[in-house]
């Protein structure tokens, strides 16, 4: 075989991989919101064990100010188990923008959320996701989930109208 031949190959190997490690990428997200959402035929946020499993064990999620903080697989899980009271959640994500490099990567990822507050209230949630994620040996994992508001509203005033008490 020719050097350039194994060139092209190289090349052809590593433009793949980045195929698959989005791919793959792609599937870490879509695992977390499936995992969380809830409240048409069984309760929310139902699997804390295996989000907590989706990130480093020094994994962070952070969706300051508005819905906490942590730090940790334990934290993680624990958080998780709070969010258990909110009786309806749907996560819509889209528009991810991934960027591979090596055994690293990050993402941005755009939010719709429609939730159901534990004291009855509805709720618009859109923001953004800024993720980073490091390859494991288990595959990719949240190394940070942030979570940015644009916009938390009260579903019957709508994210386009003003919020009245």
């Amino acid at each position: 075989m020719t050097d350039a031949i194994e060139n092209r190959l190289a090349a052809l190997e590593r433009r793949l991989q980045v195929v698959e490690d989005r791919e793959a990428i792609i599937k870490l997200k879509a695992t977390y919101v499936n995992y969380n959402d809830g409240g048409w035929k069984g309760p929310t946020h139902c699997f804390p064990d295996e989000v907590a499993e989706l990130f480093t064990e020094d994994g962070i999620w952070d969706g300051r100010p508005d819905t906490g903080y942590a730090e940790g697989r334990e934290q993680i899980r624990q958080l998780f188990r709070d969010f258990q009271i909110m009786p309806f959640i749907v996560h819509y994500v889209t528009n991810p923008l991934i960027e591979i490099d090596g055994d690293n990567a990050s993402g941005h990822w755009h939010a719709i959320v429609t939730a159901n507050m534990p004291d009855g209230s509805a709720r618009w949630i859109l923001g953004l996701y800024k993720e980073t994620y490091a390859r494991t040996p288990g595959g990719w994992k949240f190394k940070t989930l942030r979570f940015e508001a644009a916009a938390n509203c009260a579903y019957d005033g709508g994210w386009g109208k003003p919020v009245t008490a």
